[in-house]
């Protein structure tokens, strides 16, 4: 740790730590029996794994303290029937490497393509019977067992993650067999038989491989008791004050006596799904008005177009799809006064 010195250093007096006490948390794990306290290191990996969840959970409780502020700020009321508001979302991801993070964003753009899916069916539908035209509803494309695939209560990709973490010796590989077992044959998931750690989700808006190593450390995001003990102690009061007041880790600094319930064992894929369904509720009241931005090259310099680039983002922001869609029906409409 001595190279890293000045920057654990800076982190303690910035958090309001006592000098080392950050040091001796990231690289020690404590275990706590009936009778005594046994602190013990970790190995490097483990440190780094500490230092990592330390940083994503200090990103995220100040994310959600800035929003919950900027709404009072602003005079947001929780219970307010009108609104406007507008959603960004991280378009479709495929790279030569993809893992949890990846996973995660491409479920969510299948749970808003399942949507908009759903809005353009509705759409079609009040038209053609407000023209009196017959038309099959089953023409139209449908992405629900991928998102079943995915996000199935038992047996979907992250069910099985959040129950790989639990179980003894749970591992990436473990993982990775279990879903070849479970999914074999599914015409949404495929696996890579030169590459065992690998498989393959049929996306609605193309094939993606997913690497499984390291989705289980990814999936568990824990910060360990030894860390939260030492930023709830801090003499900073906002720094301690967020993380005991914070829902996820609140019951962390409960004595045991007083603990009426379980702790609720949080994972990162279930905290993701319960905040993607939230917004699509707040999504499925709304009407929507979808806008699709295209960067015609990387570079972002004028009067030149990337015919590749354009094709993958029409692929995978789903305006392939929205054709697909269209097509699915009468494509070509003509006004009366146009025959």
């Amino acid at each position: 740790m001595k190279e890293t010195e000045g920057n654990v250093s800076m982190a303690e007096k910035l958090l309001g730590i006592k000098s080392g006490d950050l040091e001796k948390a990231l690289c020690n794990q404590t275990r706590v029996t009936r009778s005594e306290r046994i602190r013990s290191p970790v190995n490097v990996r483990q440190a780094a794994d500490n230092r990592d969840a330390l940083a994503r959970a200090l990103y995220g409780i100040v994310f959600n303290f800035i929003v919950h502020s900027t709404n009072l700020s602003i005079g947001y009321i929780d219970d307010v029937k009108l609104f406007v508001g507008v959603l960004d979302i991280f378009g479709f991801e495929c790279f030569k490497m993809n893992s949890f993070e990846q996973l995660c964003i491409n479920f969510t753009n299948e749970r808003l393509q399942q949507f908009f899916n759903s809005f353009v069916f509705k759409l079609e539908e009040q038209l053609y019977e407000r023209e009196g035209i017959p038309w099959d509803a089953l023409d139209f494309p449908d992405n629900q067992d991928s998102v079943d695939l995915l996000a199935g209560k038992k047996e979907g990709v992250f069910a099985m993650l959040d129950e790989e973490c639990i179980v003894p010796n749970g591992s990436d590989q473990g993982f990775c067999n279990k879903l070849i077992k479970q999914h074999k044959g599914h015409r949404r998931f495929d696996e890579i038989k030169t590459k065992p750690t690998w498989f393959v989700i049929k996306h609605f808006a193309g094939p993606v491989s997913y690497c499984t190593d390291s989705f289980l450390d990814k999936n568990r995001d824990q910060l360990s008791m030894d860390l939260l003990e030492c930023v709830g102690n801090s003499s900073n009061e906002f720094v301690a004050e967020l993380f005991r007041k914070d829902p996820k880790f609140a019951e962390s600094f409960v004595k045991e006596e007083d603990k009426k319930t379980k702790k609720k064992k949080y994972t990162v894929s279930s905290e993701f799904k319960d905040q993607l369904s939230s917004l699509m509720d707040v999504v499925d009241l709304t009407e929507p008005h979808f806008i699709r931005c295209i960067k015609p090259n990387p570079q972002n310099v004028p009067d030149l177009f990337d015919r590749k680039g354009v094709t993958e983002q029409l692929r995978y922001g789903g305006v392939l799809q929205v054709v697909q869609v269209s097509r699915a029906g009468y494509p070509v409409r003509i006004n009366h006064q146009e025959c």
